[in-house]
């Protein structure tokens, strides 16, 4: 079972830039990638507007998908309103409240999607997420958009970290199974082991930040795409790196390659 991870892909109002990156056309070169990886379905991971969650942005993003043969499915980031985009992401069955989570297996491997677009679950959510873990007792993928530890990444780690960091250790810790955990919201790539658990931090297709600074520092403009593989021996993941957009005016680009590609990950 693959899986393509796409997150942070900060998409604004037709025509605006953010940071002079041409948004629209990174998330159409990273769609453009994917028959290179060839994925059984597609994971957005949060903030898919650029500043806050808007109708018409979450309509064209779904207006790009609708041609492609994967299915999708979406979780919310910061700059997301939940309800809003599973409206128009057709994900309205999995809304409770003001959160959008769910849980379903893929290929038969265990799959947990999270909410954490306040920074952190609601207690309804934490109830429901212990509960899950435990019935299902064994190795679980989750996806959320935010990491659940601190990732030394300066900026986003003072101001920006996941607020129920201890609560949620704590679940983990419990289980018998690893955890592996699906993120972005750092705009880095990064991988963190701790215990039973490995989080998986993705790039954004916007851009990448500086790890150390407590201000938030621009490294580079290369966005990217995590591949996930799930089989009975666990989780591998490759990031693969394309070139961003980011001069004014450029043409749309047909196809993109990879300018290189990570190490691969092994969860066992």
């Amino acid at each position: 079972m693959r899986i393509a991870f796409l997150t942070d892909l900060h998409i604004g109002a037709e025509g605006e830039k953010p940071q002079g990156v041409d948004v629209r056309q990174n998330f159409l070169n990273a769609l453009a990638f994917l028959p290179e990886i060839k994925p059984d379905c597609i994971v957005l991971g949060g903030d898919l507007c650029y500043q806050t969650g808007e109708r018409a942005v979450y309509q064209w993003i779904k207006t790009q998908l609708d041609p492609l043969p994967y299915p999708v499915y979406a979780i919310a980031g910061n700059h997301d309103d939940p309800v809003m985009m599973a409206e128009e992401l057709e994900l309205a069955h999995d809304v409770w409240g003001d959160e959008l989570y769910f849980a379903f297996p893929l290929n038969g491997y265990p799959v947990v999607f999270l909410d954490t677009a306040k920074g952190y679950c609601s207690p309804g959510q934490m109830t429901w997420l212990q509960e899950h873990l435990h019935a299902i007792g064994r190795n679980i993928l989750l996806f959320m958009h935010h990491p659940p530890v601190l990732a030394g990444v300066g900026h986003m780690d003072a101001h920006y970290a996941f607020q129920q960091r201890d609560e949620i250790k704590s679940i983990f810790n419990s289980l018998s199974g690893r955890i592996t955990v699906a993120c972005g919201h750092y705009h880095v790539e990064k991988t963190i082991l701790q215990d039973n658990l490995s989080v998986l931090i993705t790039p954004s297709l916007f851009f990448q930040m500086k790890h150390d600074p407590e201000k938030m520092v621009i490294d580079h403009y290369r966005i990217a795409i995590r591949e996930i593989n799930l089989s009975p021996d666990g989780v591998t993941s490759t990031v693969h790196y394309l070139m961003g957009e980011r001069v004014k005016g450029v043409k749309e680009r047909k196809t993109a390659k990879p300018l290189f590609r990570s190490f691969t990950h092994r969860a066992e």
